[in-house]
């Protein structure tokens, strides 16, 4: 019997391994068999997110998932919900990101044929019509007044995204500027549709008690026929360098004042990321933190919190926090500054490199306990890294950060003129 696929073994995890399986069409399939329970989850990850859009069409990626629930040829609106639901689906979600749009759901094993039966109909056959897209463009739009305009940190992110990305797509929201939704046509849903929602596009991800060859020949039987896009991305914009702070004050509905900072930083799969990780964590991340003893212990903030954007192009370092009543915003940025100056003057501590560490591994691996998190690891990875592979061996080397490595990524990335400000003050 001849086999319409490659196939091959990759090492995830402690002893555990991944069945890579890649189709003739573009598609790629990987299965993490997990026999604890008779349940699996079963994601759908498209390499494709708001990056990919054109000038004037923001929005478009996010509102395409919305689109994907409204029906298909063969069946129409609801009737996707409905079975998955009577099949005894859990999690039933999707989601989009800058660089990525997700569809993930979990089952009963003895549901895969059917899952794969649907979420292959809806990658090729969907039905878009002005009717629908109108009624989804006011749920978005509804949704956008919700978490952006009415919502003071929506305002703040957006503003700081616009203020950090003169360019690059990074600089529009994941869900778009409201002008922007409101002039989308089917015809613009329709050429989205046939470039990006392809076998070659997309990457599905099965993690339960399920044999692989099992989920190979299923997945071929409902895909196989399905053409590939053969697609490139947009041309992507660079985004020039950063030589001077950017500073943004808004007035806002908010009782006591806001910061939010951005300092640029590499894409994910360069190699200052992991040093990156465990310096976000050093500021923040427990009570022993350095920017909680300084902010929060202090009585100057009531938070704070860092993280590091892991992205396919270069991204931000993210600082947060929320002001004591009476406290300016400036104050804790000056404290901020202190703080990284001391760091990238003196370094780090190897009770603190230890500490950190410590809390990296229990986070990855309390991460993936799930068939979810499992899946949804792949998918992320496969996407944003280029490879699964590539993103267990970033994993790999936090056990191989040194002290002298986060004190010149702190030196090299927490500059001034290497960041943007947003501060929220009371109306």
């Amino acid at each position: 019997m001849k086999k319409h696929w490659k196939h091959s073994k990759i090492r995830f995890f402690g002893k555990s391994h991944l069945d890579r399986y890649e189709f003739e069409n573009g598609l790629r399939l990987f299965v993490n068999q997990n026999k604890i329970a008779p349940v699996f989850s079963y994601q759908t990850w498209f390499n494709v997110g708001s990056r990919d859009e054109e000038k004037g069409k923001s929005g478009l990626a996010h509102l395409f998932e919305h689109m994907m629930f409204k029906g298909t040829v063969k069946r129409p609106q609801g009737v996707f919900d409905r079975t998955m639901e009577s099949a005894g689906a859990r999690d039933l979600n999707a989601f989009t990101s800058t660089d990525y749009t997700a569809y993930v759901s979990s089952l009963p094993v003895k549901e895969l044929d059917l899952v794969a039966e649907l979420e292959s109909d809806r990658m090729v056959g969907l039905n878009l019509s002005k009717e629908q897209l109108d009624s989804e463009r006011e749920v978005v739009q509804n949704e956008r007044k919700q978490v952006m305009e009415n919502n003071p940190e929506g305002k703040m992110y957006e503003e700081l995204q616009r203020l950090a990305f003169t360019r690059h797509a990074y600089g529009r929201p994941v869900i778009g500027f409201g002008e922007d939704i409101d002039g989308l046509s089917t015809g613009d849903c329709i050429d989205f549709y046939r470039a990006y929602y392809a076998p070659d596009r997309a990457i599905i991800c099965v993690s339960g008690a399920l044999e692989p060859e099992k989920v190979a020949r299923t997945v071929h039987r409902h895909y196989g026929k399905i053409s590939a896009a053969r697609k490139s991305g947009v041309q992507m914009e660079r985004e020039p360098g950063q030589k001077e702070e950017r500073v943004s004050v808004l007035s806002l509905p908010v009782q006591v004042e806001k910061a939010y900072l951005g300092y640029k930083v590499p894409e994910a799969v360069h190699s200052d990321q992991v040093a990156l990780g465990v310096l976000s964590m050093i500021l923040s991340t427990g009570r022993s933190s350095r920017l909680y003893r300084e902010l929060v212990e202090t009585g100057l903030c009531i938070d704070v919190g860092t993280s590091v954007q892991e992205s396919k192009d270069p991204n931000l370092m993210y600082f947060s926090f929320t002001c004591q009543a009476g406290k300016r915003a400036e104050e804790a940025i000056d404290k901020l500054d202190r703080v990284a100056a001391s760091l990238a003057r003196e370094g780090i501590s190897e009770e603190e490199l230890d500490r950190v560490k410590n809390k990296m591994r229990t986070e990855i691996h309390m991460g993936l306990s799930t068939n979810g998190s499992v899946s949804r690891f792949i998918g992320q990875h496969e996407i944003v890294y280029g490879s699964v592979e590539s993103a267990i061996s970033e994993v790999e080397k936090i056990e191989k950060v040194e002290a002298v490595e986060v004190q010149r990524v702190a030196r090299e990335y927490l500059k001034k003129e290497n960041r943007s400000v947003v501060i929220g003050k009371p109306q």
